[in-house]
């Protein structure tokens, strides 16, 4: 297993558990956030790999992440899926 494996499959998914448990609302929505970040990496992360194992190049603009929650895309939706910013709160790369 994969260090990135491991994040999505058992470390984020125990520490979110464990903050529902323990009643810490502020972690429980921090770990949330962390862990669907983490899927869109992971994904972003898969396709450049397979780029380049096909000897090519990734194309790619301007990649915006959320300040709040660490959402990751290329472009920028008006509110942010996972924590509902606004637009004004992606920074792009």
């Amino acid at each position: 297993m994969t260090v990135l494996e491991r994040e999505l499959e058992d470390m984020y998914p125990a520490y979110n558990a464990m903050a529902q448990l323990q009643g810490e609302r502020g972690a429980e929505q921090s770990t949330r956030f962390a862990l669907e970040a983490e899927k869109i990496h992971a994904a972003m992360y898969n396709e450049a790999k397979q780029t380049v194992e096909a000897d090519g190049d990734i194309k790619i603009g301007t990649i915006n992440i959320c300040s709040v929650c660490g959402y990751t895309l290329e472009g920028a939706p008006e509110r942010c899926p996972i924590c509902g910013a606004p637009r004004e709160r992606f920074r792009g790369f």
